[in-house]
């Protein structure tokens, strides 16, 4: 069978029965997806399927591919097919989870996830997977529970520490969260997610200097990391580098110019310096962005009248005219 037109080029596939074809199309397809090639690999799984509509795992692995495209409620059809096959298939029910999880239907993720660690109760990656679930519903306790257990099953699990890590720094254990993004970084060191909340558990306990250097490093990592330049931002700010967290809120500006915060954080800053027309202008930019923004309001009132009273002032301590 030939290559997919505008796909890169494969081995080509000579297997004599319909069954081997199939397979052999679905490592193909695999192959795609591992490059990148994410459309070359859906025309694969799609033939794939045509051959032999009745194996789960074909469906199973074009609902993952989908996922990855962002397609959720194809991969949801996927998913579903794929346990209609084969009910018991915890991966399928799994990947379901995280299809409803990436739709914001956190019940119905939570729900997939505990149906997988009932087919598979030592399965790691469900553990992890409901952990994240927990975490978006600000179940703590339980999302510590499961990163424990994932971490239990698979000790180098390097997401689940990210999640424990999480989890303790939203409980207030900021030691222990940062003991488990120590663990993430080591197995990872190229993790900037991981150096940047790291840097935010160092602000959280004063030690901004070193939270500074953790977030250098996720912008050396990943240099339009936006939440890193912010978080940087505000870390200068509190030890007094006003220049250098001006110039990091600009680059979130200029990263994502629909960041409302960074623009009446700058306003601010820029007011502080007394460049009232300049910070007058990023709260209107912040209140365009966000109409009810109250503090950005509250600024922009402050802003305005400041300048009027500098105006007023300027305007008496003119030098009178001569008289004739």
């Amino acid at each position: 069978m030939s290559t997919p037109e505008g796909c890169s080029k494969m081995v080509e596939i000579a297997e004599p029965t319909r069954e081997g074809l199939a397979a052999a199309l679905n490592a193909r397809a695999l192959a795609y997806e591992s490059k990148g090639e994410l459309d070359c690999a859906l025309i694969e799984f799609d033939r794939a399927i045509q051959l032999e509509p009745e194996f789960s795992a074909l469906y199973n692995n074009r609902g993952n591919l989908y996922l990855e495209k962002g397609q959720y409620d194809r991969a949801i059809e996927n998913f579903s097919e794929a346990l209609q096959l084969e009910p018991d298939n915890a991966d399928a029910t799994n990947n379901l989870g995280g299809a409803y999880f990436h739709m914001n239907d956190v019940e119905a993720a939570i729900k997939s996830y505990d149906r997988a660690l009932n087919l598979k109760p030592d399965y790691a990656k469900a553990y992890n997977n409901r952990c994240s679930a927990y975490l978006s519903a600000g179940d703590l306790q339980r999302a510590t529970r499961d990163c424990s257990e994932a971490i239990r099953l698979k000790p180098d699990y390097i997401e689940a520490h990210y999640n424990c890590g999480i989890a303790r720094m939203r409980l207030g254990e900021l030691d222990g969260a940062i003991a488990e993004f120590d663990y993430a970084i080591r197995l990872k060191p190229g993790f900037a997610d991981a150096y940047n909340i790291r840097g935010t558990v160092f602000s959280s306990k004063g030690a901004r200097e070193r939270a500074i250097q953790d977030f250098d490093e996720a912008i050396r990592l990943n240099p339009d990391f936006v939440g890193a330049y912010y978080n940087r931002a505000l870390a200068l700010y509190a030890i007094g580098e006003r220049d250098r967290a001006i110039a990091d809120f600009s680059a979130v500006t200029r990263l994502k110019p629909d960041f409302a915060q960074a623009f009446n954080n700058r306003g601010s800053l820029y007011a502080e310096e007394g460049l009232i027309d300049r910070a007058i202008q990023d709260f209107d930019e912040a209140i365009r962005l966000r109409p009810d923004y109250a503090k950005a309001l509250r600024n922009r009132e402050i802003a305005l009248k400041r300048k009027s009273e500098q105006e007023q002032a300027s305007h008496n301590t003119g030098r009178l005219p001569d008289r004739p």
